[in-house]
């Protein structure tokens, strides 16, 4: 069985929470008022340097975005963009509408993770630089 790794668990919580806030449009402010605490909570949760994280907030937060505790730890982007769109009348919309706006958030999504592993990858090559 391979060992979970709790930094990189709160990470990809932190990306798929980020990614579903913005896609809605909702600002930091609103979603810590709403589930009532601070933005800076909000901030560092997505972000993944919230170790305090408590699952009662997890649930406030999966239950404002509504989505599951599954889905918050394993959305994939295309899941995300369907659990995000909503028309007009704030019915949610069926798969395969606004398409454009599915593809931003793919690439932002991809942007991201591209990010993130040359920040890895220099990490790693500096260690390596260390040890000769």
């Amino acid at each position: 069985m391979k060992t979970i790794d709790v930094n990189s668990l709160l990470i990809i919580l932190g990306q798929n929470l980020h990614t579903i806030r913005n896609a809605r449009k909702e600002t930091l402010q609103a979603v810590a008022s709403e589930i009532g605490i601070t933005h800076p909570i909000i901030s560092k949760i997505e972000n993944g340097r919230y170790n305090n994280l408590q699952l009662n907030l997890l649930v406030k937060l999966c239950n404002h975005y509504k989505i599951t505790l599954q889905q918050a730890f394993s959305l994939e982007v295309a899941n995300i963009f369907q659990l995000t769109q909503h028309n007009k009348e704030g019915n949610q919309k069926l798969i395969g509408q606004e398409l454009s706006s599915g593809y931003d958030l793919y690439i932002q999504q991809l942007n991201h993770e591209n990010k993130y592993l040359k920040e890895q990858i220099q990490l790693l090559l500096d260690k390596i630089g260390n040890t000769k």
